[in-house]
């Protein structure tokens, strides 16, 4: 096995080369289409999961995830260019008393010209497209609603989603702090070939807790996460056993801004390092590599800082994390909108010589259904 390891781990760093976590299967995207004005819909999206993580680090705890999302919702395109929707999402983990979460949504989403504002709900979490280090994948099971503003920008060599995410609201008094998480997440496709693209990704995390009117003790803090990187994909053909090849690389960097330092460490740096196969029938297998230097993520994966987010060791400092992983998607369509998936993440601490997994297994659903739409009348 440790040869294995280090034949994968030389050939990532031989590379020099990553690919983030393809996740596109679990955005939840409000789309637009202007034959839909004047039309009332009833929508539906659902999550189905479970992911079992089998850790046993000072850094990163061991548990499961069980249960299902549910969000149903209407959706009234008033023009051809806005829509405007309100629903209500549920969460349940099973073993659980009741709902873990229960709450209102409602979102405007205005689209011209290839650039989208939203207010309200976001398209967030998971479809920021964030890399693991900078955004948790799991955070798409537990804390998956964001509340603020966005600006979209999407076409055939552009991937621009800007955001402010309001987390938590005060008024005068309150013995607590406001939190606000902002972000950016571009994609540029520099060069298209018939089967080869190069991207230059950026990506930007920043988060603040302070306030003005509040009678917290606690000093401003403020920090910030960013990665920059670039991306190199190959595609072969559908109908070949070996579909497509992505690698990128990419420099995350970790600083804390706050009037007082209360973190273990001021600044830090990581490199993230993968490459990934796609292949028949719907398999994908990726090799990450990550060294991480007094790294502090703002909402990223529990395996990448340098600091324990443990319930037992919560003090524990690692200040070098070196990780390889390695994963294996297995993504099916069943019908449209409909797909299961299954991922198995082996992972070995090189630093800690020591063998861990996680496993999951997901069912994603969403749906529109025309309820009503009204005649213009020219």
């Amino acid at each position: 096995m440790k040869v294995i390891l280090s034949l994968l781990l030389l050939l990532a760093a031989s590379l020099h080369v990553s690919a983030q976590l393809n996740n596109q299967i679990f955005e939840q995207r409000l789309r637009m289409d202007p034959a839909d004005s004047n039309a009332l819909f009833f929508g539906l999206n659902t999550l189905g999961f479970t992911k079992n993580n089998e850790y046993f680090n000072n850094i990163a705890d061991g548990y499961t995830l069980f249960g299902y999302q549910l969000n149903p919702y209407l959706t009234y395109y008033v023009t051809p260019h806005f829509r405007v929707d309100a629903g209500i999402y549920l969460q349940k983990d099973f073993g659980a008393n009741g709902y873990q979460e229960i709450v209102p949504t409602f979102s405007f989403k205005y689209l011209h010209n290839g650039i989208a504002i939203i207010f309200g709900n976001l398209e967030g979490s998971i479809s920021h497209r964030l890399i693991e280090p900078l955004y948790d994948f799991e955070k798409v099971l537990v804390d998956r609603q964001e509340t603020g503003i966005q600006l979209l920008v999407e076409n055939e060599r552009l991937f621009l989603d800007g955001w402010i995410d309001w987390q938590n609201m005060i008024y005068k008094g309150d013995n607590d702090q406001e939190r606000v998480t902002g972000g950016l997440s571009l994609n540029y496709k520099v060069k298209q070939l018939p089967r080869w693209n190069i991207e230059l990704p950026v990506q930007f995390l920043v988060t603040h807790v302070g306030g003005q009117i509040d009678s917290s003790p606690a000093p401003l803090q403020t920090y910030i996460n960013t990665a920059t990187g670039v991306g190199l994909q190959h595609t072969f053909g559908e109908k070949n056993f070996v579909q497509g090849i992505r690698m990128d690389n990419y420099y995350v960097y970790y600083k804390d801004f706050s009037t007082e330092i209360e973190r273990a460490f001021e600044d830090g740096s990581g490199l993230y390092a993968n490459l990934s196969v796609k292949m028949r029938p719907n398999l994908e297998v990726m090799t990450s590599y990550w060294r991480g230097h007094e790294f502090i993520s703002i909402m990223g994966g529990q395996l990448y800082p340098s600091v324990s987010s443990t319930f037992k060791n919560s003090t524990a400092l690692e200040e070098v994390r070196e990780l390889l992983i390695l994963r294996l998607m297995h993504n099916i369509k069943v019908a449209d909108r409909l797909y299961i998936t299954t991922r198995v993440e082996p992972l070995y601490d090189l630093a800690n010589s020591k063998f861990e997994f996680s496993h999951g297994f997901y069912i994603n659903y969403s749906a529109d259904f025309l309820l009503t739409k009204k005649e213009s009348h020219k």
